[in-house]
C-alpha cells in the first residue's frame, strides 16, 4: 500500500505542478502605477508575429495578409513620426512548457525551434525587442524599463493571438496604469467567437479599440 500511495502522490503532485505551469503562462502580471502627466508618448508593440505562429493551420491567408497588411502601415506611420516600434517575441522556457508544447503544439515557440524569429513579411526593423515566455509581455522587467525611458504612457498592441496573449499584455499595462488602443485589424484570433468577448471584457476595462 505504501508504494502505491507514493505513485499516487507523484502523480496528483505532477498534475498540479502542470495546473500550476499553465496558470502562470496564462496570468497577466501586476506592477507599480506609472505617471500619466509624466508619459505622454505612444508606442507600438507589435506581439509574437513570429514565423512558428504565423505558420499555425488557423489562420486563412486571408487573415495572415490583412494582419500584414495592418501592421506594416501602423508601423510605417509610427517610424515617421518617431513613436518607437517595439517587437515582443515568444519562447517556451522550462522542461515542462516545451513538453506540453511540444506535444500538443509540434514544438512551436519552443527552445531552439527555427521558426522564433519574426516572419520576414513584416520586413520590420524594430526600436526595441523583447522575448517573452507568459503569455504578457510585462513579464519581461526590461520592458517597462525601456518605456518608461522613452517616456510611453500609450501603447498600440497589434499581433496574436488576441485572445492570449495580447490580451494578457493588454491587461498587464492596464494593471500598471498604461492607456492602451487595440487595432483589431491588425490583430490575429483562432477563436473569432472568444476574441469578440475578449474585446467586450477588455473595453469595459478600459482597453479603446479602433
Amino acid at each position: 500500500m505504501t508504494v502505491i500511495w507514493i505513485i499516487v502522490a507523484a502523480l496528483t503532485a505532477g498534475i498540479l505542478y502542470v495546473i500550476w505551469g499553465i496558470w502562470k503562462i496564462g496570468k497577466p502580471t501586476t506592477g507599480p502605477q506609472i505617471d500619466l502627466s509624466a508619459r505622454t508618448e505612444t508606442a507600438l508593440l507589435v506581439i509574437d508575429m513570429q514565423m512558428d505562429f504565423t505558420a499555425l493551420p488557423a489562420w486563412t491567408e486571408n487573415d495572415l495578409q490583412q494582419s500584414f497588411a495592418q501592421i506594416s502601415a501602423l508601423t510605417s506611420n509610427a517610424q515617421r513620426s518617431g513613436m518607437p516600434v517595439v517587437v515582443i517575441r515568444h519562447v517556451f522556457r522550462g522542461w515542462l512548457a516545451n513538453l506540453l508544447n511540444g506535444m500538443f503544439n509540434k514544438g512551436r515557440g519552443n527552445e531552439g525551434s527555427d521558426g522564433l524569429a519574426l516572419d520576414p513579411s513584416l520586413n520590420l526593423t524594430p526600436n526595441a525587442e523583447f522575448v517573452k515566455s507568459v503569455g504578457d509581455a510585462f513579464s519581461v522587467p526590461g520592458l517597462d524599463q525601456y518605456l518608461a525611458e522613452q517616456n510611453v504612457g500609450h501603447l498600440i498592441l497589434t499581433g496574436l493571438d488576441g485572445c492570449h496573449c495580447v490580451n494578457k499584455t493588454a491587461q498587464g499595462a492596464r494593471n500598471r496604469g498604461y492607456q492602451v488602443t487595440i487595432d483589431p485589424a491588425a490583430v490575429l484570433a483562432a477563436n473569432p467567437r472568444h476574441w469578440s468577448k475578449v474585446k467586450d471584457d477588455l473595453s469595459t476595462a478600459g482597453v479603446k479599440f479602433t
